[in-house]
């Protein structure tokens, strides 16, 4: 009895000095999108100054496919060890358990939330030839029977599922049409082949201050600095179509609380640097510092409203 206490005791001595040493090596952190794109662009930022903090190297793993999943469910498999995160967001942790008809994966049990990053406004963004200037003369216009088509970066994605929350909202004559990229649907959208593009703000800034698209309203709680002159939905009325990105930190269920506890206090302290905010601003991600319980409280909130969503448009993938 007594050797099997020491045994145990041992065990737990060596657990707790792995955790106060942590990290001792390179930590991978796993994007499922692209490199390029805007989540990368933050988890790379991140990445340095994490490096920077901690002294070890954050390498990033992009794993593409499946509009996020295959990266999600290859970091959600690896050891509990602190030493593989996840770029999550809104498409990761709050869609994507509730898209896919045959496969049984469930994020928000396979990762536990360790620290959101930086949250994105979103944009209904058209042509200035399509004749539409604002919201109000969109939804007057498919009220007397006009059509539109509105694009996305893909079916279940969480920009395609806010055009049919507005789509629903009001019971507009909108037909979507998936794109796999925005720079080909914002083209598309210029050369008048699509009406609308439901979008991240940080991508589309250039060609709005061009004038080569118009914005007709942002989804964010509030004005976007960078564009003064749109209003948000809840001015215009829409309270419930309040829609932000969001992108988090997020680790294998089961990682030591030790170890999550430490990512999220060098997260929010790397929120605070002001070159890092100066860097995340530029690209419109505004930085967070939430604790924790309050990110779970994010996800569990979006995702809540995410599967209401889906089951109420229909949109679901034979996958």
């Amino acid at each position: 009895m007594i050797r099997i206490i020491l045994v145990a005791l041992l065990g737990f001595v060596a657990v707790a000095n792995a955790q106060e040493s942590y990290p001792s090596r390179t930590i991978t952190l796993v994007v499922p999108y692209a490199a390029g794109t805007a989540p990368d662009f933050i988890a790379r930022q991140f990445a340095d100054a994490l490096t920077q903090r901690v002294k070890q190297p954050v390498v990033i793993e992009n794993k593409l496919g499946a509009g996020g999943l295959l990266g999600t469910e290859y970091a959600a498999a690896q050891k509990p060890d602190g030493y593989t995160l996840l770029l999550g967001s809104k498409d990761t942790n709050a869609v994507l358990g509730h898209l896919y008809t045959k496969r049984n994966f469930d994020p928000n049990k396979a990762l536990t939330p360790v620290a959101l990053l930086g949250t994105i406004d979103n944009a209904l963004v058209v042509s200035p030839e399509l004749g539409i200037n604002s919201l109000k003369e969109l939804v007057d216009a498919s009220r007397k029977g006009r059509t539109f088509t509105f694009a996305s970066p893909g079916v279940g994605t969480n920009l395609h599922l806010l055009g049919e929350l507005v789509r629903d909202r009001e019971n507009l004559n909108f037909t979507h049409v998936p794109y796999r990229a925005f720079p080909t649907a914002f083209q598309d959208v210029m050369g008048g082949r699509v009406d609308i593009v439901v979008c991240g703000v940080p991508p589309v800034v250039g060609l709005l201050a061009s004038k080569k698209l118009k914005a007709l309203v942002v989804t964010g709680p509030k004005r976007v600095a960078a564009l003064p002159d749109v209003p948000t939905m809840r001015e215009l009325g829409y309270d419930d179509l309040t829609f932000v990105g969001w992108f988090g930190l997020l680790a294998p269920a089961g990682t030591p609380q030790a170890i999550v506890d430490k990512l999220n206090a060098e997260a929010k302290a790397i929120s605070q640097l002001p070159e890092y905010r100066e860097k995340m601003q530029k690209l419109f991600v505004e930085p967070q510092d939430k604790t924790i319980a309050e990110f779970k409280t994010l996800i569990d909130s979006e995702s809540s409203r995410m599967e209401a969503l889906i089951k109420k448009v229909g949109v679901k993938i034979e996958q």
